[in-house]
């Protein structure tokens, strides 16, 4: 395959979902293996981990961390959570490994790429797109608010407002993108195509309601997700058949937990995502050089 050649008006969205993120590690690994960086990258949730890598330039590195330290206290679980607010370590994932697993932070900072990560503001229900080197806080602070689950993290306060996953609002940045003037739109994403979300079930929508009766608009956005996503997903289908944007999905649907503990699964998934990341470079490029 030739060397693909990106426009420079071109974003990479990633989406998010807990593990299934590891898909989206393995197509972002067979991507800088071929050497294709775009512009910019938007992330959410677990996107915005995968994004930092990518805009490291750092193939392995989010598979070595998902691996590695998935039975680490201070990974996942209630330790991590006392220390960082979250289930999942972020503080540890975006700070400490760093000592053991390094990164790149000179690429990162002057690589050249644009790197986006999306919260949802608890107060107001609305996305916030944060862009590297534009912010008054460390841009992890703002990748720590994109991926902090609702019900299972505190929010994250930035600039004095509380931040939680960027999933609540905005599930995949499209149409920030398309508002933003991207004329070229790739997106990965961790469900395959065709599939929709089931609307919640009564204990859950009284879960939401205990937990943010108090956040009216964030509260909203919890309970209409579903609808919100099933949405976005039909805009994707009519966009892709259209050819305005190119997706990279999943063959196949992703059956691990959100908070798999199986390592097999979790190394069989991201193998999936570097196989099938391959398989979809040629129209890729096809989308991108059109």
């Amino acid at each position: 395959m030739s060397k693909i050649t990106i426009p420079d008006n071109s974003i990479l969205l990633l989406e998010g979902g807990s593990l299934r993120g590891l898909f989206t590690a393995g197509v972002l690994d067979t991507f800088m293996e071929n050497d294709v960086y775009f512009p910019a990258v938007a992330g959410v949730s677990a996107g915005s981990l995968n994004a930092l890598n990518y805009a490291s330039h750092q193939p392995g590195r989010s598979a070595s961390i998902n691996l590695r330290y998935r039975h680490d206290s201070r990974y996942f679980g209630p330790k991590a959570a006392l220390r960082g607010g979250s289930l999942f370590g972020l503080k540890f994932m975006l700070n400490d490994v760093k000592k053991e697993v390094p990164f790149d932070e000179e690429t990162f900072a002057h690589g050249g790429m644009r790197v986006f990560a999306v919260a949802t503001n608890v107060e107001t229900g609305k996305p916030a797109y944060f862009e590297k080197g534009k912010t008054d806080f460390p841009f992890d602070e703002a990748v720590r608010a994109s991926a902090s689950l609702p019900l299972a993290s505190v929010p994250v306060v930035l600039d004095g407002q509380p931040y939680l996953d960027g999933g609540c609002s905005c599930p995949i940045a499209l149409n920030w993108a398309l508002n933003e003037g991207f004329e070229k739109i790739v997106v990965i994403t961790t469900r395959q195509k065709g599939f929709r979300k089931a609307m919640p079930g009564q204990k859950m929508v009284d879960l939401y309601d205990d937990f943010y009766s108090d956040k009216p608009l964030f509260l909203a956005d919890m309970l209409t997700q579903e609808l919100r996503y099933n949405t976005l997903m039909d805009q994707l289908d009519e966009l892709e058949a259209d050819g305005r944007i190119c997706c990279v999905r999943p063959q196949e649907p992703i059956t691990i937990g959100r908070f798999e503990g199986d390592e097999n699964k979790l190394l069989d998934l991201y193998n999936r995502g570097h196989r099938e990341g391959r398989e979809a470079l040629d129209k890729v490029q096809g989308y991108l050089e059109k």
